[in-house]
């Protein structure tokens, strides 16, 4: 069913099957953005320099820094505000308004202040002016990117998961063509990040004529007042996003000072590779949020624990055997990823992986905290992640790059800890935890599997034959212990239809009466 101006969603439609729905197209976003960003990224890192990557990844700490100082916390907080005002069939046209006015002001200061300060800016972060033609390119880029990530969680919060996975797609894969193009013809670093403006371009182009379809914004221009109430609902959440990102980038920012920018450039490999797998939480976590939002603004709180329930039994059997294969196949993954000069950071990555078994519980809360208006708590929860974290700081002599990985798992699983500590006060939290330790152990299994296969039959060309390895023991697994039941294939019909659950329901065992 087409939808039109403002209409709500259908009331049948929110439903964890429909969640789950919304989850697979961005996921198959992910992978369609994955495969094109690992053959982009393969030739890239084979075409330029390991300074030259070094450089890439502190304009890329420049641009997330740049992009969260614009953000102010809006980008999250409009979910919540559109997804919350579906659920009470109230129009959500004052909140997107007053946001994008407000974005679009922020965006070109910005852009002003990079611009004419690209010199300096290049000599603080590399020691040197040589950059600052890059930087005014890329200056660009950041206004386009700060609006799409606007016009992003509008969509989300609306539901309107299929256009965005599409959009986003098709950006990724105009930017990578774009790159590879111009490294194919010369045009080095410049090159580079003329792609990501033309990837940002067509991402901006789709977003607005999508957004705009939603509502003529004509009629609400003198809505600025809900503009102040967001800002100040938001404000907690921005704090918490300055505090996430000074603690994702410091690590980098460490090497950039103490070492040299080919350490730099291991290390962002290495991490590249493990953000592959947790914007798969990261889809599925999106999806959930805009479907907490519609349920809470019913005011259905069993509903909202009856998710977390359900979800995180699915998100389990997903992240956990990920997780785990992507530890146990770490060296091959970075060799065909990138390179053999990146093999290195393969600990780093392994080590990563493994803390990545969070990412199996966190994904299924879909960020509750904000949907119940807990901006504080999230902000107490990043504070307090991060510098329990930083406690093993440490590490960082002993083990060096390893030692970086385990100080960023950490602060992943006190945060995990964190907000189940502070949902429990707010909200019944359900888990099904005799199901937890059988996917835990199958997903073990699965990885030892793997890794003695390695032992065999070593080299990378062989990668593929260890994921069908595993992939084979974790069914069997799953199969032998009976971890699906009757309930799951109602599911699977639901996600599937009738079709096709028929062979998945079967692969996986389930006995159906």
């Amino acid at each position: 069913m087409r939808r039109s101006g403002l209409a709500l969603p259908d009331e049948g439609g929110w439903s964890i099957a429909s969640v789950f729905v919304g989850s697979v197209y961005l996921i198959l976003q992910n992978i369609v953005s994955t495969v094109v960003g690992v053959l982009g990224y393969s030739f890239m890192a084979r075409m330029i320099s390991q300074e030259e990557m070094g450089v890439v990844a502190g304009i890329t700490l420049l641009h997330s820094l740049v992009q969260v100082l614009v953000d102010f916390g809006l980008n999250t907080s409009i979910i919540k505000f559109v997804s919350e005002s579906i659920g009470r069939k109230t129009s959500y046209a004052k909140h997107v308004f007053s946001t994008i006015f407000f974005r679009l002001l922020t965006a070109l200061v910005t852009f002003t202040i990079v611009f004419s300060s690209s010199t300096e800016i290049s000599r603080v972060l590399f020691g040197s002016s040589d950059y600052s033609g890059l930087l005014s390119i890329v200056a660009i880029d950041m206004v386009f990117a700060s609006i799409n990530a606007l016009l992003n969680g509008v969509l989300l919060g609306a539901g309107f998961l299929k256009s965005m996975a599409f959009f986003n797609a098709s950006s990724i894969i105009v930017r990578w063509v774009s790159i590879v193009l111009l490294l194919g013809r010369g045009y080095g670093l410049t090159g580079v990040f003329y792609g990501w403006i033309a990837g940002s371009l067509v991402l901006l182009i789709l977003l607005s004529f999508s957004t705009f379809r939603l509502r003529s914004f004509g009629k609400q221009s003198g809505e600025f007042g809900v503009l102040w109430s967001m800002l100040k609902f938001s404000m907690p959440v921005y704090v918490s996003s300055l505090i996430s990102f000074l603690y994702t980038w410091y690590d980098k920012a460490l090497i950039l000072i103490f070492l040299p920018l080919q350490q730099l450039g291991v290390y962002n490999v290495a991490y590249t590779a493990f953000s592959v797998f947790t914007s798969i939480a990261t889809a599925i976590s999106s999806a959930l949020l805009s479907y907490y939002g519609v349920v809470y603004g019913r005011g259905e709180h069993d509903a909202i624990s009856e998710g977390m329930r359900s979800t995180s039994k699915y998100t389990m059997l997903l992240l956990f055997p990920l997780a785990l294969g992507l530890a146990s196949t770490s060296r091959h993954v970075l060799i065909l990823f990138a390179d053999r000069q990146y093999e290195s950071g393969w600990l780093t990555l392994a080590t990563l992986s493994v803390f990545g078994l969070a990412y199996g519980v966190s994904s299924a809360l879909g960020n509750l905290l904000l949907v119940y208006g807990k901006t504080k708590e999230i902000l107490v929860v990043t504070l307090l992640s991060t510098l329990l974290s930083i406690c093993f700081m440490p590490l960082v002599f002993i083990l060096n790059l390893m030692g970086l990985a385990i100080v960023k798992g950490m602060s992943i699983l006190l945060s995990l800890v964190f907000s189940l500590y502070f949902l429990s006060k707010t909200v019944r939290i359900r888990f099904e935890f005799p199901v937890m330790l059988k996917i835990l152990f199958s997903s073990i299994v699965m990885a030892f599997s793997v890794f003695a296969v390695q032992q065999v039959l070593q080299g990378s060309l062989f990668l593929p034959l260890h994921v069908i390895v595993g992939i084979a023991t974790y069914v069997l697994l799953i199969r032998k212990m009976k971890i699906l039941t009757d309930e799951d294939a109602k599911l699977f019909r639901e996600i599937f239809g009738e079709n096709f659950s028929k062979y998945v329901i079967r692969v996986v065992g389930i006995k159906t009466s």
